[in-house]
């Protein structure tokens, strides 16, 4: 398979002010947002070089950038990259590096062994060959330096798999149906008038893919985890105490190995050799 990247870049144009408010349109994204920052904030030093791959409008960006880190942004829509320059706005000189309009399987521009992180939440599952994921990922271990972190972000089959079991166990009778969610899958979703493939895997399958181009895991963790099970009432709720309860419900469990998958997205920490 082969991914259709003038889609992607033309479905995220079309959709830059709603990807922009997504991480803050809800306690659960709110959520989301400081799960993965919590780990940024844990592996990624004051002051490091960091490429963002697959950037977007820049929330995580920004804040790297105020923490005096040096960044580098990478994404397939220009709008998405002229709202983060709109974000960044001159504000921090020399250490906003560059946003360039690229692919993640085309970064032969960059040097090699620059980065003390590399960014790459997005591309590994909307990058739908095998081929073109294992160029991604081998790219953000060439611009690594030796002992660099990488932060991966995959969506989970669990999803697709969930409603089954609730509603349609029989479903769970056809070999077919389970071989295709068993390993991974790709699944699409109709995105601001443009339909979008989306690759899927387990955790233990991002992981082999995420070693087999050399890193060694460090951490693996839930996005929403528990979040997707609660109540719309509950997720959506603005109550402070109710949304400490529901990032704390979170965070306990986000790492629960006896949990992992069970979510729609779920990160992968690994470091270079």
């Amino acid at each position: 398979m082969t991914t259709d990247k003038e889609v992607i870049s033309k479905a995220y144009d079309a959709g830059v002010e709603q990807e922009d408010r997504r991480l803050s349109e809800s306690p659960l994204k709110e959520s989301e947002f400081i799960l993965i920052s919590e780990l940024l904030d844990e592996y990624i030093a004051d002051g490091s070089t960091v490429i963002d791959i697959g950037a977007g409008t820049g929330r995580y960006t920004d804040g790297l950038l105020q923490r005096h880190c040096k960044v580098g942004a990478v994404d397939l829509s220009e709008k998405s990259l002229s709202r983060l320059r709109h974000r960044v706005n001159g504000n921090y000189g020399n250490r906003f590096l560059f946003t360039e309009k690229a692919c993640a399987t085309d970064l032969s521009w960059i040097d090699d062994d620059i980065a003390d992180a590399v960014i790459l939440m997005g591309p590994l599952y909307h990058l739908v060959g095998q081929a073109e994921r294992d160029k991604a990922i081998a790219h953000a271990y060439r611009i690594l330096k030796p002992g660099g972190v990488i932060f991966s972000l995959f969506m989970s089959p669990y999803p697709k798999l969930n409603p089954v079991m609730e509603v349609d166990t029989e479903t769970l009778l056809d070999l077919d149906y389970i071989d295709s969610i068993q390993y991974n899958g790709v699944t699409s979703v109709l995105f601001n008038g443009f339909r979008i493939e989306q690759y899927r895997c387990w955790p233990a399958e991002g992981k082999r893919m995420m070693e087999e181009q050399g890193f060694i895991t460090e951490r693996l963790r839930n996005i929403e985890g528990i979040g997707d099970f609660l109540s719309l009432q509950m997720i959506n709720c603005h109550d402070k105490t109710e949304k400490t309860k529901l990032l704390n419900s979170m965070r306990r469990t986000c790492e629960n190995p006896n949990l992992l998958g069970t979510t729609s997205q779920y990160l992968y920490v690994g470091r270079r050799e």
